[in-house]
């Protein structure tokens, strides 16, 4: 089978699960426009650069995923795959709900930051770590699920669910690197771990933590794809010319791209074998 089967339950409905996407894109969309007077991703984001923050083109990833993820829910809510319900349902509403949490608190951040004291950047910059880093967690929590839970292969299913699932997890594990960067720039005992020989370390590090996760996945080939991709695009963007990364980043980040892509083909390689 595509994957094998054993039950899981959950206590989302699909009337939550329908509302929590809807409360989702709406939040993006407020932060993603500057609606009500807050201020866009893009304009905090610019404020507070790091050496691992891919070009701003690379940050467009959320569009295939909040698309792909709306069509899943529409797939899940109306009972089209009641067993990828039961197994990703709950993770996908908490993880939406960090990825709430994380707008919040980083669309209040100082901007310029240079008027702020550190605490009162951390304030915000400490919860945000933490929102994006446990919304990772249950992202992937809601891929290993399928590894193990997922019924026999279905292209829909695949496409929607399990390959946004895949792809949601891997750009969240590097905005968590993201997020722990700019949290040390602010801590001067964790300082060291924000020059550039520490992002090219932590652009590794992610890599081989992606790679190992993308094998784990294997038994699911579609969401093991997606977050190779995510892994992939994310290295891309931090190589790209237009990033503002420091040299020996970029290098770092165009290699590390090759062994994302090289550990999702050896993960479908598997995939095909198990099927």
């Amino acid at each position: 089978g595509y994957c094998n089967s054993f039950p899981t339950m959950t206590d989302v409905s699909p009337t939550v699960l329908a509302a929590s996407y809807a409360g989702l894109v709406a939040v993006n969309v407020v932060y993603g426009r500057g609606l009500f007077g807050v201020r866009t991703n893009a304009d905090v984001s610019a404020a507070y650069p790091t050496d691992v923050t891919p070009s701003g083109a690379t940050f467009a990833i959320w569009g295939p995923i909040f698309l792909l993820e709306g069509a899943g829910t529409a797939v899940l809510a109306s009972g089209g795959d009641a067993s990828r319900m039961a197994l990703v349902a709950g993770p996908w509403v908490t993880t939406w709900l960090g990825e709430c949490l994380w707008q919040a608190v980083f669309g209040v951040l100082p901007v310029p930051q240079g008027g702020a004291t550190a605490g009162r950047k951390l304030a915000s910059l400490a919860p945000a770590a933490l929102f994006v880093g446990a919304a990772h967690v249950k992202m992937l929590g809601g891929a290993l699920a399928l590894v193990g839970g997922a019924p026999a292969y279905g292209l829909v299913g695949a496409a929607v669910v399990d390959f946004p699932t895949g792809l949601n997890a891997g750009w969240l594990a590097a905005a968590s690197g993201i997020a722990f960067t700019l949290v040390a720039q602010q801590v001067p005992p964790l300082q060291p771990l924000a020059t550039p020989e520490a992002g090219a370390v932590l652009v590794g590090a992610l890599t081989a933590y992606g790679a190992a996760v993308t094998l784990s996945l294997a038994g699911c080939p579609a969401a093991a794809l997606g977050y190779a991709a995510a892994t992939a695009w994310a290295c891309r963007g931090i190589a790209s010319e237009s990033a503002k990364t420091p040299p020996i980043v970029k290098t770092t980040a165009a290699r590390c791209a090759l062994v994302a892509v090289a550990a999702g083909a050896f993960a479908l390689a598997v995939g095909a074998l198990k099927r």
